[in-house]
């Protein structure tokens, strides 16, 4: 699989970012990242930490500026506006809320700040309060909240001036894995009631797959994929996003006969694969398989392979299985059964899986 160019016509687009590079230095950060984002859409920014997602966020923010490139919202260049300039509403990994300030003052600081009167403040904040489900906490301070309360704040201050485009950076990394569930089924069911256009920083890939319409995903600067996460997930146009979004099994093949779609990998010929258009006979090939993928029923038209276990994970309602098989190692995901245990470590298994399932890299 090779990358792909990800630009496409974005003169209709709500939010175009064009061509934009970043350096510091001798050092290219994003390298030609080319977005163009609809009107009320959720895209999520996904990658390994360097990778580049964050620094677009901050030029969009206007906190950077590109090297070159152009960014446009809603058919008004803001690239060379300052952050006050450019309708934006963001939340931080930190929260960021002012200590001094009541929740109240919080939500209500960017309308103070513009200049806005008194009742439509007051009006606005209790909008927004009851939008985040706190309307009670209204006199409190931050240090009285828990961390999801206080990015709960966090999003009604970035939303109370009403702004064009919402970013998110990492909202949620400071919180437990309970509470970072719970308050990402808040925020999209708020960004879908508001219709308010989102870019959402994440590097995690369950984040990103279930809260966005879109995902783009980045390596060292570059845009190696964008589009819905049922397609990121099980279409991935190159290696690296096979490998960084979801669990993936390998095995180093060899490919027997491309016609028929033979590869032979793991001591076993594997028949009816998909391979890359111009694939020859001889060549060195990757199969990758998810978890999801294989079964331990077998059905018409599997593929096959058996090996020993060699862990068990328990993961509440899947139990993760690995074997070892061929010198390679595959994963698999079963449902937990209550009145079936698991199978042993050092026991013996065989693995099917659909010929369709095998992705070729």
């Amino acid at each position: 699989m090779s990358a792909v160019n990800n630009s496409k016509a974005n003169s209709d687009a709500f939010l175009a970012i064009n061509g934009v590079t970043k350096s510091f230095g001798a050092v290219q950060v994003v390298r030609g990242a080319d977005i163009a984002i609809s009107k009320g859409e959720f895209v999520s920014f996904l990658g390994p930490s360097g990778c580049g997602k964050t620094t677009i966020l901050r030029m969009v923010a206007g906190f950077e500026t590109p090297t070159t490139g152009r960014i446009v919202i809603d058919g008004k260049d803001i690239t060379d506006l300052k952050p006050n300039q450019r309708k934006i509403g963001m939340v931080f990994q930190s929260y960021a809320l002012f200590p001094n300030l009541t929740v109240a003052g919080n939500i209500g600081f960017g309308l103070k700040v513009a200049g806005k009167a008194r009742a439509e403040i007051d009006q606005r904040v209790e909008e927004m309060l009851k939008l985040i489900g706190l309307p009670e906490l209204s006199d409190r301070f931050p240090w009285q909240l828990s961390g999801g309360q206080q990015q709960r704040v966090a999003l009604a201050r970035a939303l109370a001036p009403r702004p064009a485009v919402l970013l998110l950076d990492e909202p949620l990394s400071a919180l437990d894995a309970k509470i970072r569930v719970s308050l990402r089924e808040e925020i999209r069911a708020i960004q879908k009631e508001l219709g308010i256009t989102t870019i959402f920083v994440t590097h995690d890939q369950e984040e990103a797959l279930s809260m966005s319409d879109r995902v783009m995903v980045m390596y060292q600067g570059r845009i190696e994929q964008i589009g819905a996460p049922f397609e990121v997930y099980n279409h991935p146009k190159t290696k690296f996003v096979a490998n960084f979004v979801g669990t993936l099994s390998t095995m180093e093949g060899t490919i027997a006969d491309a016609a028929k779609g033979s590869v032979d990998a793991a001591g076993t010929r594997f028949d009816g694969v998909r391979l890359p258009a111009g694939a020859t006979n001889g060549a060195a090939v990757t199969l990758a398989l998810r978890p999801e993928a294989l079964r331990r029923d077998r059905r018409d038209g599997d593929l096959s392979l058996s090996g020993e276990i060699i862990d068990v994970d328990f993961l509440g309602s899947v139990i993760r299985i690995d074997i070892k098989a061929g010198g390679e190692k595959l994963s698999l995901d079963a449902f937990n059964d209550p009145t079936t245990p698991p199978p042993a470590i050092g026991e013996t298994m065989t693995v099917h899986f659909a010929p369709d399932a095998v992705l070729t890299l």
